[in-house]
């Protein structure tokens, strides 16, 4: 019911009719069957442009990853079908095939059988129909000219059978170094401590953060075939992400007008199941495309970053993303940060082989913290505005907790404070929390009793509590290469794991404190006895609780 409420009435965008004339090449449209074509054009030659110039494709680097063991699909019966698809939202969006996946949940017992009997014969035969290949484009306006059609962005609606046979792809075993379950979290707690602990070695630290242009639309089938390959997939697995990965069509629907289908010859299709995955195999060598190590570079879906460490600033590698992949660099977006020893006039007066701008940059969190108050600033006038509307108590402490909890729980357990962007952050839990409550700040009731009497947590609470949780689950990760601890657990406990008759070992503290998650990771486990006797994510859990509520508000 909350998760409705808010969809309706805070979140979901008006559908309007878009206009019957766009101007192309300075010509306008005369109706929707024209102006649904020219798009349609508009988003293909696009993809044309963004990849010429670029270099002929590569084959894959020696430093690829190999797998030794062999890929294989995992055929559905028709329970793992029905189980899918309750899985999946039910929306009405019509794909090619006039299908919304509310039907399939509404005839799952008659349709699953026969749904898996198609799944398991594309699976077997190595080749995926044409009709799940074909996608219906609605043009979204986001903004600027309505006339212009950049001002539009494409959203990819896919047939819903289509879903389900890539879920069913996507539950099989994939090559080791392909980790699900990862999150942005571990990404930017990795990176964060690499960079620092550099840093405190008195090296000059370089980070690029990339921004592609259109990175999934770009994607060359033929450079990520002999990818798919080095991984160990191979046969009728192989022909079937061939036949996934080509002969693709789409057409543009402008005002319920449908363009002509035309052929899509790059890119994953979006909205689709695989294609993060896909992408990720695209992007698995990109530091040797740019002659950098990879052990001390994070990325997450189609963000990365590299890390290039050196004595000097002169000595440091110049990460260069020109060619490889087949990958379009946004230079103008496109950050090349530098920290550590390196001076500000030497940072402004050395150039940047991939066109990236250049700043010194502390490696610290304040422009997200501040980003994070911002943000905390508006929706606790969000909720201020929905008091007036829903009776204050359990309905509207929901939406506080969904729309000012959720948010700043993101990255949370990099707070350190207090500073104003801590304390900008605090004050809008507090407002959210009047709100709940029904008082003002002139009643001056104390911060702690104002947020029990609301139910909100502290940010101090919701920090520690993160910050708990997630130095369990590093202790106990064993997605790394070959059963290891996963980066964040093997750079905060660099120790081999072994049994203890009486509680588990503490971990080693680092050189010099900083604001890192290792920093807070380690004390907070070295602190907590039964954080570190938990054996269990339940047990974990109310450890986590038990410190979060323990902290000053």
């Amino acid at each position: 019911m909350i998760r409705s409420f808010l969809y309706n009435e805070c979140y979901r965008q008006v559908k309007c009719s878009l206009p019957a004339s766009i101007e192309v090449c300075g010509i306008p449209t005369l109706n929707s069957a024209e102006a649904a074509t020219a798009m349609n054009e508009f988003y293909i030659s696009k993809v044309e442009k963004l990849r010429e110039g670029l270099p002929p494709s590569q084959p894959p680097s020696s430093a690829w990853p190999k797998s030794s063991a062999p890929f294989s699909f995992s055929f559905a019966g028709a329970g793992k079908i029905a189980k899918v698809i309750k899985g999946m939202r039910a929306t009405e969006a019509l794909g090619v095939d006039g299908i919304p996946v509310s039907v399939l949940k509404k005839g799952i017992e008659v349709l699953a059988g026969p749904i898996a009997h198609l799944v398991n014969r594309s699976l077997a035969s190595g080749t995926v129909p044409t009709a799940l290949k074909m996608s219906n484009v609605l043009p979204v306006f986001k903004g600027k000219s309505a006339a212009d059609p950049a001002s539009y962005r494409p959203v990819c609606i896919l047939p819903a059978l289509s879903k389900v046979l890539e879920i069913i792809v996507n539950s099989s075993k994939y090559p080791v170094w392909i980790q699900k379950g990862r999150s942005t979290t571990a990404a930017l707690a990795t990176a964060h401590a690499k960079w620092l602990e550099a840093e405190q070695r008195g090296k000059v630290v370089g980070v690029l953060g990339f921004d592609l242009s259109a990175a999934f639309d770009t994607v060359n089938q033929l450079q990520l075939l002999p990818k798919l390959g080095k991984l160990g997939i191979a046969g009728t697995q192989f022909k079937w992400f061939h036949s996934y990965l080509t002969g693709g069509y789409q057409r543009v629907v402008w005002n319920g007008t449908e363009s002509e289908f035309l052929p899509v010859e790059y890119g994953v299709r979006q909205g689709s199941i695989l294609g993060p995955i896909l992408y990720l195999v695209l992007v698995a060598d990109v530091t040797s495309c740019v002659g950098i190590g990879n052990e001390d570079n994070s990325g997450y879906a189609d963000d990365f970053f590299l890390l290039a460490v050196g004595d000097s600033l002169e000595g440091t590698p110049s990460p260069d993303l020109r060619g490889g992949n087949g990958l379009v660099l946004n230079a103008a977006k496109t950050q090349l940060m530098i920290g550590g020893n390196a001076k500000k006039k030497d940072v402004r007066a050395s150039p940047s082989t991939s066109g990236a701008s250049r700043c010194t940059h502390s490696m610290k969190l304040i422009p997200h913290n501040i980003n994070i108050a911002k943000a905390g600033a508006k929706r606790a006038a969000l909720i201020s505005r929905l008091a007036v509307h829903l009776p204050r108590g359990k309905y509207l402490r929901q939406l506080a907790k969904g729309l000012m909890i959720g948010k700043i729980s993101y990255a949370a357990a990099a707070c350190k404070g207090p500073n104003s962007a801590h304390r900008a952050i605090q004050v809008a839990i507090n407002d959210a929390a009047r709100s709940i409550v029904g008082c003002k700040r002139r009643d001056h009731i104390h911060g702690r009793d104002l947020l029990e009497r609301a139910g909100l947590p502290s940010l101090n609470e919701v920090a520690a509590k993160a910050m708990a949780l997630e130095t369990w689950k590093c202790f106990y990760s064993n997605d790394g290469g070959g059963g290891a601890r996963n980066p964040v657990g093997d750079f905060v406990f660099p120790i081999p794991r072994r049994s203890m008759r009486s509680t588990t070992p503490v971990a080693y503290p680092l050189g010099r404190e900083t604001a890192t998650f290792a920093c807070h990771a380690i004390s907070v486990w070295n602190m907590n006895k039964a954080l570190r006797s938990a054996t269990t994510l339940h047990a974990a859990r109310t450890a986590a609780r038990a410190i979060g509520r323990s902290v000053p508000t």
